[in-house]
């Protein structure tokens, strides 16, 4: 039979199903908020730059104008041609003009910048640095009509420069020792320092300007070793425009920003550690799990406290139902203190003690019953010889056979002084034995060509076993086998001990039976009594059944003598329990 489940088991598993739905879809939700949230950064991130960019560009391209509105400055156009017809004092004047004017340009414009202005056929020049110095081999060397970057040495030491010239006229830029004037426009590098920590602002970010040529402008407060593993991983050759990466360092992800400057074409960058980004998303989705968890161990602890206060009792109630349903009406449940079951299992205890009460007086009563019934029987078997024994006794007396009837009345009276002692209703197999050779020996004196063998070992003499079992199946194999055939007549009687069963063998040489009578006989044993049928052979089969129960009985079937052979099968498990006797209706 398949074991049923319990309604506990069912609605845990109901909660199970309820709960997993949820989590594999807030898990799903939490994903998809942290992707937007992601992207969402990204572009906030990619607009900062872009507008920080614009701001750099912006200021970039006032000073690339400077340079060309310095250029057609009048001051300036006479400063080219100042050594062919100015004199010496207009010459200085000049100078002192054009000075002013470059250092109230460079003052006008909030970054820290330098303006230079250098004749290539004086070789002198007018800057807004006083501590530079300038020839026609520096112009040369590092002459660029784009943006470049080179130290300068200030008032306040070496710094970086973005630099950038142009000449007069424009058409000669490839061929400066012939310009009438070269213009030199700078900003240190420093104001793109204070604008990423304006930028920066106490945020996470990480900004920092990087050419691939060159060392990157960080803030700063900046980890030069982390930007250094930064541009390490990145490829700077396959960035352009802007866009976003992740990357891991020292086991963390960041998101990666960029930017490419219009003007200086340098990258603009910008890295945050992705943890922190999305730390509240995180953190939501940490005490989600942690309240989950805690609602899990508190269901779990829960279906704990229902299965073993309520679960148990009843697994344990049903327990002991089953055993009072297989026949065991002792069982008992064990009482709980502090239980609503302590009152349920109280009165099952009690009902099963009223049942128990109820069937031992059936059992006694059936006892009873049995023991009327066997009593019975064995009356009946009683009379059944002793017609013949008489008959022969007064043969032999008109016959003057004075020891015929000596022996006759001998084996008889220890033949009767055995079976009319009805309340003894066991007996040994050696006394069994003993009244079947005394009543062999009765039919031997009537029938001479009768003759009788007992092979039964020693070990199988002291089994207990119902009294008068052989005496009906011998006289059967006397009265319908030997008596019904002419010539020598033989009864031999084996016993058998086996690990299942005690077993005798009747056997005799008669006129034996066809197939079919046997097994009509077979049939006959487990049928109700009626007239056609043998009364002794049918009375010591249910006396079998009854002490020994439904394994055991009479079997029959051809002997190997010829004639018919009869097996009597004992329960050995029945015998060994001795004379606690045996209701087929309570086992059943």
């Amino acid at each position: 039979m398949s074991r049923q489940v319990s309604i506990f088991t069912k609605i845990f598993v109901m909660v199970l199903l309820l709960l997993i739905p949820i989590l594999i879809l807030y898990t799903y939700s939490n994903q998809v908020s942290m992707g937007v949230v992601r992207d969402e950064i990204e572009k906030s991130s990619l607009n900062r730059l872009s507008f920080f960019l614009s701001q750099v560009d912006s200021a970039v391209n006032q000073f690339s104008k400077l340079s060309y509105t310095l250029g057609k400055e009048p001051e300036a156009v006479k400063f080219q041609t100042v050594h062919q017809s100015y004199d010496l004092f207009d010459s200085i004047k000049l100078r002192q003009t054009l000075s002013e004017k470059i250092k109230l340009q460079s003052l006008s414009n909030s970054w820290i910048n330098e303006i230079t202005i250098f004749s290539p056929s004086m070789e002198q020049f007018i800057t807004s640095n006083p501590a530079a110095k300038y020839n026609l081999n520096y112009f040369q060397q590092y002459y660029s009509p784009m943006w470049g970057y080179q130290k300068k040495v200030t008032d306040f030491g070496p710094e970086y420069f973005f630099i950038r010239h142009s000449a007069e006229p424009s058409i000669l830029f490839n061929d400066i020792a012939h310009a009438n004037m070269i213009i030199e426009v700078a900003f240190a590098a420093r104001n793109i320092q204070i604008m990423l920590d304006q930028f920066k602002n106490g945020g996470n970010e990480e900004p920092f300007f990087y050419h691939p040529d060159y060392e990157p402008i960080v803030t700063s407060g900046t980890d030069k070793e982390l930007v250094g593993q930064l541009i390490s991983r990145l490829d700077m050759k396959e960035l352009s425009g802007t866009g976003s990466r992740t990357i891991e360092l020292r086991n963390q992800q960041y998101v990666v920003n960029y930017a490419e400057s219009d003007t200086l074409h340098w990258m603009l960058i910008d890295f945050l550690p992705l943890e922190e980004v999305l730390n509240p998303i995180t953190t939501s989705r940490n005490l989600f799990y942690t309240c989950f968890t805690l609602f899990l161990v508190t269901g779990i602890l829960s279906a704990y406290l229902l299965y073993r206060n309520v679960q148990v009792p009843v697994r344990e109630l049903l327990k002991a139902v089953y055993q009072l349903k297989r026949g065991n009406f002792s069982a008992r449940l064990a009482k709980r203190t502090n239980s609503e079951f302590t009152i349920l299992f109280s009165h099952f205890n009690s009902m099963a003690a009223q049942i128990q009460e109820l069937i031992e007086k059936v059992f006694v009563e059936s006892i009873r019953v049995r023991d009327a019934t066997l009593k019975q029987l064995q009356s009946q078997i009683n009379p059944h010889f002793l017609y013949n024994c008489l008959a022969f006794i007064q043969s032999m007396a008109q016959l003057e056979n004075k020891e015929a009837i000596i022996a006759m009345t001998q084996h008889l009276s220890k033949y009767y002084r055995y079976t009319t002692r009805l309340e003894v209703e066991q007996t040994s197999l050696r006394n069994e034995l003993d009244v079947v050779v005394n009543y062999l020996n009765i039919h031997k004196l009537q029938l001479w060509r009768l003759d009788y063998e007992v092979i039964v070992p020693e070990a199988m003499m002291e089994l207990e076993i119902p009294k008068l079992i052989l005496q009906p199946i011998v006289e059967n194999a006397i009265v319908h086998g030997i008596e019904q055939k002419l010539g020598a007549g033989l009864i031999r009687i084996e016993g058998e001990l086996t690990d299942e069963a005690a077993i005798l063998i009747v056997d005799d040489n008669g006129a034996g039976s066809s197939e079919q009578l046997t097994a009509q006989l077979n049939e006959d044993m487990n049928q109700p009594m009626n007239e056609r049928k043998g009364f002794g052979v049918w009375n010591v089969h249910q006396r079998l059944i009854q002490r020994f129960g439904a394994k055991s009985g009479l079997v029959f079937s051809s002997s190997p003598l010829g004639g018919l052979r009869v097996t009597i099968k004992m329960d050995k498990h029945q015998i060994e329990r001795g004379n606690t006797a045996y209701v087929s209706s309570v086992d059943r």
